[in-house]
Parts: C-alpha cells; sequence; structure tokens
C-alpha cells in the first residue's frame, strides 16, 4: 500500500507540474533581451519613434529592447524577418502603413497581414507635410500645381521606398491635381531626405518627426499638411485641402506588431506594456511638438484597421495606377 501511495502521490506531482509549468513559463516573459525590428534606415521618422519607444518600453518590461534596422525590399526584408521569428515574443515589428501596402503592391501577394500576424497595439498617427527645397522657388501648393502643369514631368517626388505612405500620397496628390510628376524612391528617409535639402529631389511628403528644425531653419519649406484640418504643431501652415484638392487627406501610423502564434498572454502583456511606454510624458510631449499624436489601441482595434487600410489602399492604388517599379 505504502509504494501504491507513493507512486499516485508521483503521479499527482506530475500532473500538477504539467500544469503549473506553462503558466510560469508565460508569467516570467521576458526574461532576456527582445528585438525591435524597423523596416527602415536609421535617421527616420520610424527610426526615431521606435527608438523612443524601445526605451520606455524597455523600462516598462524590465528587459532591454533593443532596435534593429532590417531596411530593404521595400520593408519586406523586415516583414519577413518577422514572419520567420519564433513566436515567443522576443521578435517585434515597429511597423507603419507599408506594412499593409506593400503586398498590394505585388501581382501575388508576398503575405496575407491580417491572418499572418499578430497585432499588438497602435502607438501613433500623423499627418504627413508637404516639404520643398528652397532652390524650386515654390513657396504655395498653388504654386507648385501651377508649375507641374505648365512643365509635365520636371518635378519628381521622393519617398522613403516604393509602396510607402510616402510614395502614396504623392501618387494621390499626382492624381487629385492632375498633374505629371515623377516618383523617386529610396531605400529610407535619411537617403531621400539628404538629397531634397541637397536640391537634386523636389519635393517629398513625409513625417515632420525630425524634420521641422530644417523647416524653421530655412533649409526647407514646408507647404501644406495632409490632415483634414491643421496640424496643432503648424497652425500657420494649410492643408493640401485648402489649396484647392477638397478631400484630400493622407495619414501615417505606427505600431507593434508580433509573429502569428504568439500566445495570448504575452500579446496582452506587451499591449499594456507598449500602451505604458507609449504615453510617456517624453514620448508624447516630443511628437506632439512635430505634429504627431500619440494614439494607442488594443489588438483587435490595430487588426481592425489593417483590413480597413487595406480596402482603402487596394482601390487608391487601383485609382493611381501605382504599382511596383
Amino acid at each position: 500500500m505504502n509504494c501504491l501511495h507513493i507512486a499516485w502521490r508521483v503521479c499527482l506531482a506530475l500532473v500538477a507540474i504539467c500544469f503549473v509549468t506553462p503558466c510560469a513559463a508565460q508569467t516570467s516573459y521576458p526574461t532576456r533581451a527582445i528585438r525591435l525590428l524597423i523596416a527602415y534606415t536609421p535617421g527616420g521618422a520610424t527610426d526615431i519613434v521606435g527608438r523612443l519607444l524601445a526605451q520606455e518600453l524597455s523600462v516598462a518590461l524590465g528587459q532591454s529592447v533593443i532596435v534593429e534596422n532590417r531596411a530593404g525590399g521595400g520593408t519586406l526584408l523586415a516583414t519577413e524577418a518577422l514572419r520567420k521569428a519564433p513566436a515567443d515574443g522576443y521578435t517585434l515589428l515597429f511597423g507603419t502603413n507599408a506594412f499593409v501596402i506593400t503586398p498590394l503592391l505585388h501581382d501575388t501577394p508576398t503575405y496575407d497581414p491580417v491572418t499572418e500576424f499578430e497585432p499588438i497595439a497602435l502607438t501613433t498617427i500623423q499627418p504627413l507635410g508637404l516639404l520643398v527645397a528652397p532652390q524650386a522657388q515654390l513657396d504655395s501648393t498653388e504654386k507648385l500645381i501651377t508649375y507641374a502643369k505648365q512643365h509635365p514631368g520636371k518635378i519628381n517626388f521622393a519617398s522613403s521606398s516604393n509602396g510607402t505612405a510616402q510614395h502614396l500620397a504623392g501618387e494621390a496628390f499626382r492624381v487629385a491635381a492632375n498633374i505629371d510628376i515623377v516618383h523617386v524612391a529610396y531605400k529610407g528617409a535619411s537617403p531621400a531626405l539628404i538629397d531634397l535639402l541637397a536640391g537634386r529631389v523636389d519635393m517629398m511628403f513625409t513625417s515632420l518627426v525630425g524634420n521641422m528644425d530644417h523647416v524653421k531653419e530655412g533649409r526647407l519649406r514646408l507647404l501644406a499638411t495632409t490632415g483634414s484640418q491643421r496640424s496643432q504643431a503648424t497652425p500657420n501652415i494649410p492643408t493640401v485641402a485648402e489649396a484647392g484638392l477638397v478631400g484630400f487627406e493622407a495619414y501615417t501610423w505606427q505600431g507593434v506588431i508580433a509573429p502569428t502564434g504568439t500566445p495570448q498572454p504575452i500579446i496582452d502583456q506587451l499591449n499594456a506594456s507598449v500602451l505604458k511606454a507609449a504615453r510617456a510624458p517624453k514620448i508624447v510631449e516630443t511628437l506632439a511638438a512635430q505634429g504627431m499624436e500619440v494614439r494607442t489601441s488594443s489588438p483587435a482595434e490595430m487588426r481592425a484597421l489593417w483590413i480597413k487600410d487595406t480596402k482603402q489602399y487596394k482601390d487608391l492604388l487601383q485609382r493611381t495606377k501605382t504599382s511596383i517599379q
């Protein structure tokens, strides 16, 4: 009897371990550093915000969050790295609208953002700025449109890559204004900005994060912003819609994304930590001064945004006849 009793207690102990171990593994997350992939080169708006978020997220999670720039392939390099990563919460992507746009640019979609990834949280949203090089001698959106109509194909616009919100804002502007302007794609916002500052490209729709000093010091001219209303950060700057393109709007969003299959407890923990990090006063105040609003979400709300964006961008791509170049 004693042997049987001991054996029975051992069995109960093993069963208890089977139930307890997964919970212990989940509640101990994270136990090591986390990679935050960014699909752009260092120095651009997404990189700047991603690094600010990583600092605050490290505090919220109690582990280092290390930014890893994986620019290339129109954001595909970073997205593929995320898709192939273990679904354990240790590899995340700080994504933008391009996460939804990029697969739509291919005849055969490279991935399905809605079903192949796990949303964690939206972090920011922002209208873009229409920036021009001072050398262009264009001081209003109206003059830019007039010049473009008089000189078809002479004006070119930069973007950080094919398929980004910057790119599509330029394409939408081209169609709305009925002008012929030429897209020049770069491998990141930083090299695009360098050429804009040097006057090698004429204009660019881009985030104002990291660029306001260029505007204030006269190195770049801000003609307009792309929101439905004027930005609180630049109240004296009109919107593109005010220049006669009624209804014109273009926004960028940023948020944190995980591989599909990431356990729900980890998703919930990451969501809470990202929301806390994004709302840190340092981030809110820094971004507000440059026209970017901290806007957070639940995973479900972020997935709903992906579904909505997929439909809207698919329509925009068809109207502008945009594809991978």
